[in-house]
């Protein structure tokens, strides 16, 4: 029984949003509804055919500004149109027209068999994106490199010019007309909200369909710019860059815009617009060569390995873990053990490579402990450094540190003590990039929820997730806060979560949903997303934390939710 499209959309949208994953996780509970066939003819038949659309409205944390939070729309579809979606773009990734140039180096799609999502890792094109762009500055004599992005992109593009994008991409592949009119019922959708809630001109951000149809909007600006700048040209979602000399860059940008203008698109201007010299650039040039990530990726991979190969011990590691500040999931793969198909392929790999049972024997609890400890006391030092470095000097080197800092910060939240994390978070708070991170540490550190409540759902469940693995301490929110859509959905969040607090009570169709009260009523919901999950849900005692604590999947990933956020702080 194949289930690569369930297991692509587990992952794709449990970076996006904790909500649509819990609402997958219950449609996936039936043994059908997790085919890949019933996805391909079922789901994408319904979400073609059915005039109603169903979208939550998430608050996401974006930036502060003046003491206030600026949030992000962000929309997650109902169940049956996620799965839909990756039946689609599945189903696109197959036609040469879908797949991005080799110069914009966002959401690439993954091949069919590829279950860590319908695009690949982010970061293996931001990479190649920093290696070219190197390469192009060392080739041109006395050259600039000039940073420009567009303001709210995904919310300018009209639904005409979403359309237009698709219906050309469609004619100029053989694309089944089945999947064309999904591709138009998903965009009509979009646009029927967009107007009611008045959040933008046509394209939601949220839903994984919007990151194709951008790509294919610009497609033909990418290729003009190309051309014009000779392959000095790299986009990756809203970020452009060019390479040449003083004379082309600011002829190139100008070219660049007018094009954007005709798309109703504007470029930033200030900080986010600036030039640096190829000289300065090159300082960089190795960011992202060195081996900063390999013991996090190892800790990771022989954390999830040692589960597979020992499920029973689940609870000894996460006993170890909280005895020592470390927040890493742990997530129960008993039942993925089971799957014969998992047994078939573990058996497989043990005859491939002959080291593989002494090399799963050899993690140890004690092991995994001390390859935590390790990357603490290295990530710690590496941030110390790092807060030493002037970066008003030039936007490129607040440019430059800022991934850094976010990658050492994000994974200390995971290793470090809560006397640590309130230290850091103290110092980090006062750089406007870091605000989420540091907001996030502060409270974890002091279990007092009440800034991260205002913030978002993503903030909020970030923190959550932290606390959670630490085990049940309550946590503090200040009884005088104002209540509000924001606060109201981050409060839905911490049910989910099992986290206790001392607020009041409160009556939304999304706490009564995450509570599992008047389920009766929410099967009759105007909000269709709500609707559906509450029809998924039944009328038995929520499983939110058990999803939560047990793997769909041997192939779904161990969920970094903090990480996974701050991946996408600065998208759209």
């Amino acid at each position: 029984m194949s289930n690569e499209f369930a297991v692509k959309a587990l992952n794709q949208y449990r970076r996006r949003d904790i909500f649509p994953y819990l609402a997958l996780r219950y449609y996936l509970e039936s043994s059908v509804g997790r085919q890949n066939r019933w996805v391909k003819d079922v789901c994408t038949r319904l979400t073609t055919n059915n005039e109603s659309f169903g979208y939550l409205r998430m608050y996401h944390f974006k930036d502060i500004s003046e003491g206030n939070f600026i949030h992000r729309d962000i929309y997650v579809p109902a169940p049956s149109e996620a799965l839909a979606e990756v039946a689609l773009i599945t189903e696109l990734s197959e036609h040469e027209v879908f797949i991005p140039k080799p110069y914009v180096y966002s959401y690439r799609l993954s091949s069919e068999k590829e279950k860590s999502g319908v695009f690949k890792p982010y970061f293996d094109g931001f990479r190649e994106r920093h290696k070219s762009i190197s390469d192009s500055c060392w080739k041109t004599e006395n050259g600039l490199v000039l940073y420009t992005d567009i303001k709210k992109f995904y919310p300018s593009i009209t639904s005409a010019d979403a359309v237009s994008a698709w219906k050309e991409a469609c004619q100029q592949s053989e694309l089944n007309k089945n999947y064309e009119q999904l591709g138009l019922r998903i965009l009509q959708n979009h646009m029927k909200v967009s107007e009611q809630d008045g959040t933008g001109r046509g394209l939601l951000t949220g839903p994984t369909f919007s990151h194709l149809i951008a790509n294919l909007l610009l497609d033909r600006i990418d290729r003009e710019m190309n051309e014009i700048s000779n392959g000095n040209y790299w986009r990756y979602v809203d970020d452009v860059v060019f390479v040449g000399t003083a004379e082309q860059v600011s002829s190139w940008r100008e070219r660049l815009e007018v094009k954007f203008n005709d798309l109703n698109l504007v470029l930033h201007d200030g900080d986010k617009d600036f030039q640096v010299s190829c000289e300065e650039w090159l300082e960089g040039e190795f960011d992202f060569d060195n081996s900063i990530g390999n013991d996090w990726a190892s800790l990771i991979g022989d954390v999830k390995r040692f589960l597979l190969a020992n499920p029973l011990k689940k609870d000894a590691l996460q006993q170890s873990f909280q005895r020592n500040n470390i927040r890493i999931p742990i997530v129960d793969y008993s039942d993925a053990v089971k799957d014969s198909n998992y047994l078939q392929k573990f058996q497989d790999w043990v005859r491939k490579y002959k080291w593989a049972t002494k090399s799963v024997k050899s993690i140890t609890i004690n092991g995994l402990l001390a390859q935590a400890k390790k990357c603490e006391e290295s990530f710690s030092a590496k941030l110390a450094d790092l807060l030493t470095v002037d970066c008003s000097s030039s936007p490129y080197t607040e440019k430059r540190m800022t991934p850094k800092l976010r990658y050492l910060s994000g994974r200390l939240l995971y290793l470090s003590s809560r006397e640590y994390l309130g230290e850091i978070g103290e110092i980090l708070k006062n750089r406007p990039d870091m605000y989420l991170i540091a907001k996030t540490m502060e409270a974890v550190s002091s279990r007092d929820f009440t800034h991260v409540l205002s913030m978002g759902v993503n903030a909020t469940h970030s923190a959550a997730q932290l606390v959670r693995a630490e085990g049940d301490e309550p946590v503090r929110i200040d009884s005088d806060i104002d209540l509000s859509p924001v606060s109201e959905q981050s409060l839905a969040v911490l049910v989910i979560n099992g986290v206790q607090h001392n607020y009041k009570a409160i009556n939304t169709e999304l706490m009564q949903l995450v509570s599992s009260t008047g389920m009766k009523d929410l099967m009759k919901s105007k909000n269709s997303f709500i609707r559906e999950f509450a029809c998924l849900h039944g009328l038995n005692e929520p499983r939110h934390q058990e999803f939560l604590n047990n793997s769909f999947d041997r192939d779904e990933e161990l969920a970094m939710d903090v990480l996974n956020q701050l991946q996408r702080s600065s998208h759209c």
